[in-house]
């Protein structure tokens, strides 16, 4: 069994956590449970089992599994600490055990953590939200018989689902819906129950070397948004400065047009009844506590400042958005991938499905974000940050790239190798057309060369993102390829990250146990339907019943979807999202009220 996953990872290929867990499982003797106590107090159990080893090559790549079930349960859950469950006669996994400290770097500060000590990072931030910063992480080593039985925990919140509940809040409110992503911000404003303003932003914020950078954009948007919409609000749409909403529109055009049309809106301008924001990153309390993501990569390696007391600078992004909501107004705000799921439980919710078990949800786009929220509206408060989850143990060739070469299996954030950030979003599309196009279809690996959107830089083969950001470019041309085709390299490479969605789909079940077994997928890489349909198939080759659903046309069922629906300039697959974060303000608006009672 060792011999065989040791083979497929030295041939280059993938050795996927699910299939080795079950083949552990299966033959393995040495107990090594795992003991999780959550934030809430409640205990998770992961009774682990580990095979016997032969020699030292064999004893690294099981320590690798447990490594990785660690971090991807701290990345998924986080904890309050870790009970490790084992025979103390067996030498080689009380020593396994005892270096767990070292190897998640448990007692370092956190700007000297690196690989797998990086979720203790966000962990930490977490806890000190949580607990005042009473908690601090551990590792308990116990014998195997002091294990005490636990019961199943319950699941579901057992409250009555929410979601019809919230178009109709949006029809006398003028609210804003905030999409943020790595490539681009998106904005929409609903006037009354009208879609009244639509607005898109590209940035790069992993070049950021500052809060402020990161921060000012966004408040100028919101400030654009807000004199956009009070002038439709007050009758004069006609004044609305459409150069300033254009998305290449500079910070200078934006600022003139917001003077010009704050001038016009005079005492009409007017706040919003509710904000509503999709950040990429851990989202606990509104507070944005995650700080690990490669959207603020930039900042973490600017020596010149301290990166905690920067990013502290950001956490509280939403009380800087209360300048822009009425005196009784509320500011929302979760991860994207929450939002994700939020949005396609109203507008499932809106033609009568069932929605009693929730929504699980994933965006694929510059990361794969990852969303779980209960039927009540409420989002469990979990790090949740699967795109970090290591799936493949193996690919050892392509372990032997820098993260920033796009043949490269590593982690942009930590270099750990494995992680879904390079396997379900774009970078996961650009690795496999470097891996298999050079033998499947040459002739489209030329041209994504000869069109700049794969450059040589020194040794290493990159996506340009200066002067020009090529990312999105790149990604569209090896989808327009594989929908072109349906056949081929350029057409199994979304068969691949099909395959690797079930996977992760195989992983979020072990770990989360969610009651919502589909999967809603938004995001770019599912704006094709033929695209779609390649994902759908590879997906059905480990998981033939996962039912996966595309964020598109039918997803616009409530009125402001439906009218995204119909914009001549904007599409559902694109500000989905925005309009679905309006809906997530009305729920702030709702629980305002005490309809939550």
């Amino acid at each position: 069994m060792l011999a065989e996953f040791l083979k497929q990872a030295k041939e280059d290929e993938p050795v996927y956590i699910t299939d080795v867990r079950a083949a552990f499982q299966k033959s393995g003797t040495r107990p090594f449970h795992l003991l999780v106590m959550l934030y809430d107090g409640s205990r998770r159990d992961f009774p682990l089992l580990l095979p016997e080893v032969c020699h030292e090559e064999e004893e690294e790549f099981v320590a690798s599994f447990v490594y990785a079930m660690l971090y991807n349960i701290l990345s998924a859950l986080g904890a309050v600490k870790i009970g490790v469950y084992l025979d103390r006669n067996d030498t080689r996994t009380l020593a396994l055990a005892e270096g767990l400290d070292e190897v998640f770097q448990t007692f370092l500060p956190k700007e000297e953590r690196s690989g797998y000590g990086k979720c203790l990072n966000v962990n930490e931030r977490v806890l000190a939200v949580l607990s005042g910063g009473s908690e601090h992480f551990r590792f308990e080593i116990n014998d195997i018989r002091e294990k005490p039985e636990l019961s199943e925990p319950e699941t579901g919140s057992g409250k009555e689902p929410v979601f019809t509940s919230l178009p109709a809040i949006a029809k006398d409110k003028m609210i804003l819906g905030i999409d943020i992503g790595g490539t681009d911000i998106k904005l929409t404003a609903s006037v009354e129950g009208k879609l009244a303003v639509c607005k898109e932003f590209d940035w790069y914020p992993a070049a950021f070397l500052r809060a402020e950078q990161l921060i000012d954009p966004v408040l100028l948007l919101v400030r654009l948004m807000r004199a956009a919409a009070s002038l439709v609000r007050a009758g004069k749409g006609a004044l609305v400065d459409e150069r300033a909403l254009r998305r290449e529109a500079s910070a200078e055009k934006m600022n003139l047009g917001i003077e010009a049309m704050e001038r016009e809106a005079g005492e009409c301008l007017a706040n919003f009844d509710a904000i509503g924001l999709s950040f990429p990153d851990v989202v606990i309390r509104n507070l944005i506590v995650g700080g690990e993501t490669f959207k603020t990569r930039g900042m973490r390696e600017n020596k010149e400042l301290d990166y905690e007391k920067q990013f502290a600078k950001i956490t509280p992004l939403c009380d800087m958005l209360r300048a822009f909501v009425t005196e009784d107004g509320v500011v929302m705000n979760t991860n994207d991938g929450p939002m994700a799921a939020f949005t396609a439980a109203v507008e499932q919710a809106a033609v009568g499905a069932d929605v009693t078990r929730g929504f699980f949800a994933h965006t694929l786009g510059t990361e794969l974000g990852t969303g779980w929220v209960r039927p009540d509206g409420s989002i469990p408060e979990i790090p949740l940050e699967v795109y970090n989850f290591i799936i493949d143990l193996g690919s050892y060739g392509q372990r032997e790239y820098d993260s920033n070469d796009v043949r490269s299996v590593n982690n942009f954030n930590t270099q750990l190798p494995g992680t879904l950030q390079k396997y379900t979003c774009q970078s996961g599309v650009f690795r496999l057309a470097m891996k298999d196009l050079p033998a499947g279809d040459p002739g489209a690996l030329k041209e994504a060369f000869d069109r700049g959107l794969f450059v040589r830089n020194g040794e290493r083969i990159i996506v340009p993102t200066e002067p020009k950001d090529m990312r999105k470019p790149c990604l569209e041309f090896f989808m327009k390829k594989a929908s072109d085709a349906e056949q081929g390299a350029c057409a199994e490479i979304f068969r691949q990250v099909g395959e690797y969605l079930a996977v992760t789909w195989e992983e979020t079940e072990y770990i989360l146990r969610p009651e919502a077994k589909e999967r809603s997928l938004f995001g770019r890489l599912v704006k094709s339907p033929a695209c779609f349909a390649l994902m759908c198939e590879g997906a059905a080759r480990r998981e033939p019943d996962l039912r996966q659903y595309a964020a598109d046309e039918s997803l616009a069922n409530t009125p402001l979807m439906q009218q995204l629906e119909a914009h001549p300039d904007y599409t559902v697959a694109q500000f989905a999202q925005a309009v679905g974060a309006i809906y997530f303000g009305c729920l702030g608006l709702w629980q305002r009220e005490g309809r939550h009672d």
